[in-house]
């Protein structure tokens, strides 16, 4: 896949643009409609199935205040495009000039001068231009002087609602994975390299690699899991801790988990940790031994789980 951030230096202006616009933070269920289909349509007519996105995100420099999360790193998003089949993305660097540009200016000089699209898809509330003026109706009359058609991609529901960022990190926030699962259409995942901890869970008799979640990132509420760990290009059943060990320390906030198969020693390794279902919330024992014996439980209840899901 090519990321381009100045198309005046492309040699060679793509095939018959069929482009998709949007953040896709999370690329979930919605993002995955609007992507697929413009996918599908670039390879109907021959042509080239590219995203329109933005960096920084747009509410970092519209609402510098708002202390927003991700759902994944820009890697990972770009990563989940070219999975879908999107074969070229364009990065547009979003300014405060930029976001000054009214919906006839974004219509003109990025979509029909810059990338000369030919199709363009969007969610059927997208909005655009200056102060988010431009509606679809603005946005499919404009396409038409300008030379494009626009494709409104109805929001896809589940449990009666639309899927979205925001409900996402709700579910996250509150310890709901496995209804985050379902509007991702994948599980929740943190990844991070492998550190050394207090080593407290190898004296009771379950290690754990722990590592510092991204503070970019949305993470879950504290508490128990089963997961999925993805390590060396295999995926390990285990249960994993979100917290400060109130029981023994307060400590860093980490992420730690225990890995029902023994492995070597996973120091500096890269851990991805897929979040399956939720267990119980963070609790304070009164010691060790009511410590070890939820511990135990925690593993029980999560090796069950696991044994009834589907690798994700």
């Amino acid at each position: 896949m090519e990321i381009i951030r100045d198309y005046t230096q492309q040699d060679q202006k793509p095939v018959y643009p069929v482009v998709a616009i949007g953040n896709f933070d999370g690329v979930h269920r919605g993002h995955q409609a609007i992507l697929r289909q413009t996918v599908d349509r670039a390879k109907t007519a021959g042509g080239t199935g590219i995203v329109l996105t933005f960096e920084p995100h747009p509410l970092k420099v519209l609402a510098p205040a708002m202390d927003l999360k991700f759902l994944m790193t820009f890697e990972e998003r770009l990563h989940w495009m070219e999975t879908m089949g999107i074969r070229q993305v364009r990065l547009v660097s979003f300014t405060h000039s930029f976001a000054s540009l009214t919906p006839p200016e974004f219509a003109r000089t990025i979509l029909r001068d810059d990338l000369g699209a030919k199709e363009v898809f969007v969610g059927a509330q997208f909005a655009f231009g200056k102060e988010r003026r431009g509606t679809i109706t603005d946005l499919s009359a404009l396409g038409h002087d300008l030379g494009f058609q626009v494709h409104p991609v109805e929001a896809v529901s589940v449990a009666g609602s639309p899927v979205s960022s925001s409900r996402i990190r709700e579910c996250l926030l509150a310890g709901r994975v496995a209804a985050a699962r379902e509007l991702l259409g994948r599980s929740y995942r943190l990844e991070g390299r492998v550190i050394p901890g207090t080593r407290r869970g190898r004296a009771l008799g379950y290690p754990t690699a722990n590592f510092r979640p991204s503070n970019e990132l949305v993470i879950p509420s504290n508490g128990i899991y089963a997961v999925q760990v993805e390590l060396k290009g295999r995926t390990l059943p285990g249960v994993s801790y979100i917290g400060t060990q109130p029981t023994l320390g307060p400590l860093e906030r980490m992420v730690e988990t225990h890995l029902f198969e023994p492995q070597p020693d996973l120091y500096d390794q890269q851990l991805r940790v897929a979040f399956v279902e939720w267990i119980r919330p963070e609790q304070t024992f009164k010691d060790e031994r009511e410590l070890l014996r939820h511990m135990e439980e925690d593993i029980r209840k999560a090796k069950a789980i696991l044994a009834t899901t589907p690798v994700y």
